[in-house]
Order: C-alpha cells, then structure tokens, then sequence
C-alpha cells in the first residue's frame, strides 16, 4: 500500500512540477515577445531617423543655407539681447526709486551676466586661448600732509 501512496504522490509532484514549467515557459514567451517587439518599435524609429537624414541636402549649397539661418537667427538674438541691455537703465531707475534691497541685487546679478555675454573673454587672440595673467596690482595713496 505505501508503494501505491509513494507512486500517487511522486506522479502529483510530477504534475506540479510539469505545471510550473509550463507557467514558466509561457511567462518566458511573453516576455521575448515583448522584447522583440520593443526592439522592433526601436529598429522602426532609427530608420526612420536614417531616412530624415538621407533625405537633408548635405552639399556645400545646403550647408551654405543652414549657415545662413544660423547666423539670421544669431542676429536676432544679438538685437534681443541688445534691446534688453538698452532696457536695463530704465529698471536700474525704478529698481533704485523703490529703494528695496531685492530688485537692486536682481539688477545687479542681470548686469553681471549680460556683462560675461557681452564682454570678448580676455586672453585670446585669433580664436587661441592664452594664459591669463594675473591682473596689476593698484598703487597704494598715500596722504600727504597739507601745510598751512
């Protein structure tokens, strides 16, 4: 008899363990599907990206007009930037007649960093960068004694 109960309960074994491979198997399945079809969606959109760039114009005459929009679009941004620093005096004025400490400290921060757009960086020449040296020391007043 316990030979009959050993075989029926190695045969449930068996079939629970047939069971989870096959929920394993299944599981596996759908997760290479969905790998592939993400890898699938990812191939479609890099040809994608190769057939936009295939179809630009990379000749000398096309990189001659996407130069050209570029520095229209500099210009602009010149003029922009040019309106704005016009624009500063007048909020220094109404910065200044509020007499709060907040907008003055705006206003300076907006001047420093228009000052670095602005500015040529020191040190260069002819698009080379060169060692800055350090800046000259100031000389020192001295008061002198004003006899009457």
């Amino acid at each position: 008899m316990e030979t009959v109960q050993v075989k029926q309960e190695s045969k449930k074994r068996l079939h629970s363990l047939q069971a989870r491979f096959d929920a394993l198997e299944t599981e596996a399945r759908g997760r290479l599907r969905r790998a592939l079809g993400a890898g699938q969606h990812r191939l479609t959109e890099l040809d994608e990206m190769l057939a936009k760039w295939s179809r630009e114009d990379w000749s000398v005459d096309g990189m001659r007009k996407r130069f050209e929009t570029l520095r229209a679009r500099a210009e602009q941004l010149r003029a922009s930037a040019i309106k704005r620093v016009n624009e500063i005096p007048g909020s220094a004025v109404t910065a200044l007649a509020n007499g709060s400490r907040g907008p003055v400290q705006n206003l300076a921060r907006e001047l420093e960093r228009l000052a670095k757009l602005v500015e040529p960086v020191e040190g260069k020449k002819n698009g080379e960068a060169e060692s800055a040296s350090p800046p000259e020391p100031k000389p020192v007043r001295t008061r002198q004694k004003v006899e009457a």
